[in-house]
């Protein structure tokens, strides 16, 4: 009888250590613009709540954080899935340096260093890590005229490994932003 309960016991924490871990952090993003040119689809957007204490902890101290987004394009087609047109990944990071007491910031695009900031402001910092402003990611040659498009955005604030050995990121989930293209 004994062996029956620990196995049940076993089985209620895998499956409470599991749904703690699994949801959601309380990032979200927000204000998600696309703004279409002649040179290309710009892309503006949010993260609200993305600094919980351990982070914060974690940046004080002197850890390298990184925050991904990865944005996506995609193509309506009414019965059929819809056509991803292009992904892109967006890296925010930030160093403190305890002695200087200010923040390097990078942000890369696809690995690709596209800005470096350092401040001494942590809610300069904290714009920098959540929030993209009309940054150019798409081409408007994938598209073609008088179609329906989307943007796709989530965020990934931690990566982690549960119990040592599944990886899991957490961070917001996607956010879509439709629009028609019209040049």
């Amino acid at each position: 009888m004994t062996h029956r309960v620990s196995r049940a016991t076993g089985g209620s924490v895998l499956v409470l250590v599991l749904s703690v871990a699994l949801s959601a952090d309380g990032a979200e993003i927000t204000d998600l613009i696309p703004i279409v040119r002649a040179e290309g689809v710009l892309v503006s957007f949010r993260v609200e709540d993305a600094f919980d204490e351990e982070l914060a902890h974690a940046i004080e101290t002197g850890l390298e954080v990184t925050f991904r987004y990865n944005v996506e394009l995609k193509r309506v087609r009414g019965f059929w899935l819809d056509k991803k047109l292009s992904a892109r990944q967006i890296r925010t990071t930030v160093a403190y340096d305890n002695l200087t007491k200010r923040y390097s910031l990078t942000r890369e695009i696809d690995g690709e260093i596209d800005a470096t900031e350092v401040v001494a402001d942590v809610s300069a910092m904290r714009r920098f890590m959540t929030t993209i402003e009309s940054l150019l990611l798409f081409d408007t040659a994938l598209m073609v005229s008088n179609q329906e498009y989307y943007l796709r955005v989530n965020g990934i604030m931690k990566d982690r490994n549960l119990l040592l050995l599944i990886p899991w990121d957490s961070g917001a989930d996607w956010l879509e932003a439709h629009f028609t293209y019209l040049p």
